[in-house]
């Protein structure tokens, strides 16, 4: 059920607190990426999550979400670690700056697009379920 209050809730801009830096891929810093974490207080919520995630796509390589959301891994080549540190923390700073006024439209958009998706969903398999009450049933008659 979608939250009536939308973007009220949240009464402290997410910040970055700490950025740390390891390597992303395994075999060793000349295999790949780098990572950076930035350790965030406070985080997101769930319900936030999929708002953060959109809000940072087109700006950084998110890896992922970790610590109940407390922290988010980015990629980054070894060459541009300044470089993405800054885009970092620049679109957490935009996405706060939008979240009033932004956030509680998007919710809703959402929520309906998830509400759509899932009816959408329910049709098929109820379209599927059809197709295999209809095969059972041809078997029981012959």
């Amino acid at each position: 059920m979608p939250n009536e209050n939308v973007g009220e809730r949240r009464t402290q801009p997410v910040r970055i607190t700490h950025l740390t830096i390891g390597p992303g891929d395994p075999r060793g810093l000349e295999e790949g990426p780098l990572v950076i974490v930035a350790t965030l207080d406070p985080g997101p919520d769930r319900e936030e999550l999929q708002w953060w995630m959109e809000q940072l796509r087109d700006r950084v390589m998110v890896r992922g979400w970790s610590g109940s959301l407390t922290s988010v891994q980015v990629e980054a080549p070894s060459d541009q670690v300044e470089a993405a540190a800054r885009a970092l923390l620049t679109a957490i700073h935009e996405a706060n700056a939008a979240y009033q006024a932004r956030y509680p439209a998007w919710r809703r958009e959402h929520d309906e697009r998830i509400a759509e998706q899932r009816l959408r969903e329910q049709r098929l398999l109820a379209d599927q379920q059809a197709i295999l009450d209809r095969v059972i049933d041809d078997y029981r008659t012959s």
